[in-house]
């Protein structure tokens, strides 16, 4: 009940306090009004973040007494950000100064007590700087959208409150607590279409607060250094992804670094289809995905803990590569000259994939031995793995290069892609199988720890490469832009229309669902669409679903099942097209 009554009151204190700023703030003329590099379209106030401040430190401050000692560098670091953020958002500071008062609003926290205690003071105290400045950074970043920064600031609170109960800090899981009520109070205000925005000085005090208090309290009672210092990582994995992968893009660019931009992941799920909420909440569903992953890493055993994190680290690859594939940015980078390397190697995109194999490979032959020695491999053996490890990634390196693996596409990917990869591993496998023996007569090493090695490898590398697949169709079909259209036939060619359609948005269609004269298809889902009647039901569906026009995709279907379908149509005012035809129409009409 005291929690309970501790989030209801910074709720409803930030709920209040945003009203008020919604009121005052063009009044006054504070306001964001639409730019090129922005995304909202119509003028919204803005300073939203005093609303998230006030209601989150006057409620810490009324604790009082000898608690104030301990939570100075949340007060203190919260405070100096959001000044620092309150002078950017109305006087716009340049670059150079701003990185200096980002860079002391990261000091501050730490000279007060905010550190990687368990780490080394010449290591723990740099880290914990780079951590805060960058985390801070991330989240003025990650206020790109409406609701982005707001949603994935409420999830991270909520992890670190949960995480703070199950590691026994209950003394410190009213903080986390307090700010959770703060960020989803101003959300309410937020969330898309945006009433009121936060500001720099919102997204920095959150970004900062947030970092101080994965510090502070949850990590404390972890057992292992590297989940240490893994815990707030997966809890804000949010936004250092966004940073990650914007940063990366923009770099392979040529583009600034610190400029704003539409090139971050939400803006690059709308520009796949996907309506702007539908985007956001995505983003929060990996955030709590993110954050159940931490949870479970503070409280299992060290080999689980990694595991789970390798799941997600590659999950999030996968999706980079992805929305990294999504064209945001007019013109072409410029190239740096003449190249003599082989194709791969000057492809940006293979480049990223062959590091993901390289970590995938190394990781492949470490769970290996971990599986054969059940979790505690022998000293012995884990030296002869480390230092075998080199030679392992690079013959099987060459394995996948010499059979072709990074020449062909994973888009349209068949068995025959498969089996190039399990050539490509098979071969690899046996290179390096040779070399270890030639090298180290495989002392130390073990032969069945080869062979899992060989599994898991084919394994990881064929599931890194079919998830990109997977997630790209999935992406494909949540998509929502387009003249919402109908299939007539649910069969292998209606099948193979939807695919076309949802991998060609510039066809300008969205399938809502099929339609087929065949009663026992009735109620299925065929690619993620409805089955939703016969001819004889068009008409109602026509009204339910919106559908602006019919494609026929049953080239073999009668001619007065056709028939029937058209005067259905026509008694609609909806035209029933075959593919081809409405081609030859979007053609004649550019």
């Amino acid at each position: 009940m005291h929690y309970l009554l501790l989030f209801l009151a910074s709720f409803a204190l930030s709920w209040a306090l945003t009203w008020v700023v919604r009121f005052v703030a063009p009044r006054v003329g504070l306001v964001d009004v639409p730019r090129a590099d922005r995304w909202h379209r119509q003028a919204v106030p803005r300073l939203g973040g005093i609303a998230i401040y006030l209601s989150f430190t006057l409620l810490l401050l009324i604790r009082g007494g000898a608690a104030w000692p301990a939570l100075a560098p949340l007060l203190v670091g919260g405070f100096f950000i959001l000044v620092v953020g309150l002078i950017d958002d109305l006087a716009r500071l340049e670059n150079r100064p701003k990185l200096i008062l980002l860079i002391i609003s990261a000091v501050l926290p730490v000279l007060l007590g905010a550190r990687f205690t368990m780490l080394p003071a010449f290591v723990g105290v740099p880290l914990a700087i780079f951590w805060i400045l960058g985390v801070t950074n991330a989240f003025n970043w990650l206020d790109n959208m409406d609701g982005v920064a707001g949603g994935v600031a409420t999830v991270a609170s909520v992890c670190l409150f949960v995480l703070a109960l199950l590691t026994g800090s209950v003394e410190f899981a009213h903080v986390p607590l307090k700010l959770v009520g703060a960020a989803l109070g101003f959300l309410f205000h937020n969330f898309p279409p945006a009433k009121v925005f936060m500001g720099d000085g919102g997204s920095g005090f959150l970004g900062l607060t947030l970092a101080t208090l994965a510090l502070m309290g949850s990590y404390r009672d972890v057992s292992n250094v590297l989940v240490t210092v893994l815990v707030p990582g997966l809890i804000l994995a949010v936004p250092i992804f966004d940073s990650a992968l914007v940063t990366l893009q923009r770099l392979m660019n040529g583009r600034r670094l610190f400029q704003g931009g539409r090139d971050h992941p939400a803006h690059r799920l709308v520009a796949l289809g996907l309506p702007e909420r539908k985007a956001v909440l995505m983003l929060y569903g990996l955030s709590i995905a993110a954050g159940i992953a931490a949870l479970a890493a503070s409280s299992l055993s060290f080999a689980v803990a990694m595991g789970l994190s390798g799941v997600l680290l590659l999950g999030f690859v996968v999706l980079g590569l992805v929305l990294s594939e999504i064209h945001v940015y007019e013109g072409q980078p410029a190239r740096n000259g003449v190249t003599v390397l082989p194709s791969p190697f000057t492809n940006k995109k293979w480049i990223l994939v062959m590091l993901l194999d390289v970590g995938l490979v190394s990781a492949a032959y470490a769970v290996a031995y971990l599986l054969r020695y059940d979790g505690h491999i022998p000293s012995q053996v884990a030296t002869a793995v480390v230092r075998t490890l080199p030679l392992v990634v690079a013959a099987k390196m060459v394995g996948l290069y010499v059979m072709g693996v990074y020449r062909g596409t994973w888009r349209h990917a068949a068995s025959v892609d498969v089996i190039r990869l399990g050539q490509g591993v098979t071969v690899g496998s046996v290179l390096a199988a040779a070399g270890l023996v030639l090298w180290t007569r495989l002392d130390g090493l073990s032969r069945s720890a080869l062979i899992l090695d060989w599994m898991l490898t084919l394994m990881l590398l064929a599931a890194s490469r079919l998830s990109v697949k997977l997630l790209r169709e999935y992406l494909a079909a949540q998509a929502e832009v387009g003249r919402r259209v109908l299939i007539f036939g649910a069969d292998s060619s209606g099948m193979l229309l939807v695919r076309m359609l949802r991998e060609n948005p510039s066809l300008g269609y969205y399938p809502v669902g099929f339609i087929d004269d065949d009663h026992s298809r009735r109620g299925s889902v065929v690619h993620g669409l409805t089955v939703l009647g016969g001819p004889q039901d068009v008409a109602s569906v026509i009204r339910q679903q919106r559908v602006e026009e019919v494609l026929l995709a049953a080239p073999s279907c009668p001619r007065e099942v056709v028939d029937e379908l058209i005067w259905a149509c026509n008694g609609s005012g909806v035209q029933v097209k075959t593919l081809e035809f409405a081609l030859k129409a979007e053609a004649w009409k550019s």
